[in-house]
């Protein structure tokens, strides 16, 4: 992997994190009533994916991070800070990534990458939108810092 690779992956993926995050926190300790941040690890925050995936691991590894000493930081502000983890849920977004990376009809469809988990069916993307909602509501006051896996239960 080149570094310029490795660069563009960590400014995406953990430098965008922070960014976005630092300016919600901003505008929230502005307001005075506190919030919610939810940030967007990976499955790959918890564990390794696959060969050649070393800044995206490390990287979804940083925000989780991220999240717990943001929630450290922010809470004397009310703001609270969740992560939600997904699995892969077959986007348009990783669907092109998955034919970027060299997958062909031949190949076994990505999709096929969850249905092994206990579950056994493929994520959807309100599956994981639930998630952040729930992470967004009051349902979840006495929570910050941690990582919620929405995985079907494949990290497990």
């Amino acid at each position: 992997m080149s570094e310029q690779t490795w660069d563009k992956v960590f400014d995406v993926n953990a430098r965008g994190v922070f960014l976005g995050a630092r300016e919600a926190a901003r505008r929230m300790a502005a307001a005075g009533a506190g919030g919610v941040i939810v940030n967007i690890v990976s499955t790959a925050g918890f564990r390794a994916s696959a060969p050649g995936l070393a800044a995206y691991v490390g990287s979804k590894h940083a925000v989780r991070g991220l999240t717990r000493e943001m929630a450290l930081e922010l809470a004397p502000l009310g703001i609270r800070v969740l992560g939600v983890a997904p699995s892969y849920v077959p986007t348009e977004g990783n669907m092109l990534a998955a034919a970027a990376a060299g997958f062909t009809a031949a190949d076994a469809p990505p999709t096929d990458l969850m249905l092994g988990g206990p579950i056994g069916r493929v994520g959807v993307p309100d599956d994981i939108a639930r998630v952040a909602l729930f992470c967004a509501s009051d349902l979840s006051t006495f929570m910050t810092g941690s990582t919620l896996l929405a995985d079907g239960g494949t990290t497990a």
